[in-house]
């Protein structure tokens, strides 16, 4: 089975993230326009402008792509799925838009390095901007294991998606979809519901 795997929300617990360096950033910047953790984007969360924003991940983007821990045992989770047979596909929408300078279109180099550095093994890549139903579809992803509620929805449609708890995806109650809150629970779905191949 080709298992799609998300990057930031699923290996990493990107809600968490946003919430400490959003509200150190907003503080540092005197910006005090509420909060939202139901939305996705940061932007959206704080109710940045498009400036703030920028500004926002001109600080933080380097921290995100390198010092953001994984979720407890992802790690040891798809290493056992891997010897259970299945092929692990991490398939992120990260894209180069935050990067700039000497930096720029270097996001897969730190995905690798990222991934390597926590020790999660996989058989392919595919980051980058489009949309992920089309991608599951154009790389026969089996199951796709996702955070962000669009996603979600749109990719249940073709395959099942484990869906990884989080405020801003509450919304979503499909019958294709299996919320899990933890990578055990995700290796218990495959024991429960698949065979090795």
């Amino acid at each position: 089975m080709r298992i799609g795997v998300d990057i930031d929300g699923v290996l990493n617990d990107i809600g968490s993230w946003h919430y400490s360096c959003g509200f150190k950033f907003c503080i540092d910047n005197k910006i005090d326009r509420g909060f939202n953790p139901n939305k996705y984007m940061i932007e959206e969360q704080f109710f940045l402008t498009d400036e703030e924003n920028n500004k926002f991940w001109k600080e933080y983007i380097f921290d995100l792509m390198v010092s953001i821990p994984t979720r407890p045992y992802a790690a040891k989770v798809i290493s056992t799925l891997k010897d259970m047979g299945h092929e692990i596909v991490i398939l992120s929408a990260r894209d180069n838009r935050y990067l700039t300078n000497q930096y720029a279109n270097t996001m897969n180099f730190y995905v690798e390095e990222w991934l390597k550095k926590n020790n999660i093994e996989y058989d392919e890549i595919l980051a980058g901007p489009g949309n992920k139903k089309d991608k599951c579809s154009k790389n026969n992803i089996d199951i796709m294991i996702e955070d962000k509620e669009n996603n979600v929805e749109e990719i249940s449609d073709y395959i099942p998606v484990l869906c990884f708890d989080a405020p801003y995806n509450m919304n979503v109650d499909k019958k294709n979809v299996h919320r899990v809150y933890s990578w055990y629970q995700i290796y218990k779905y495959f024991l429960d519901n698949t065979s090795s191949k």
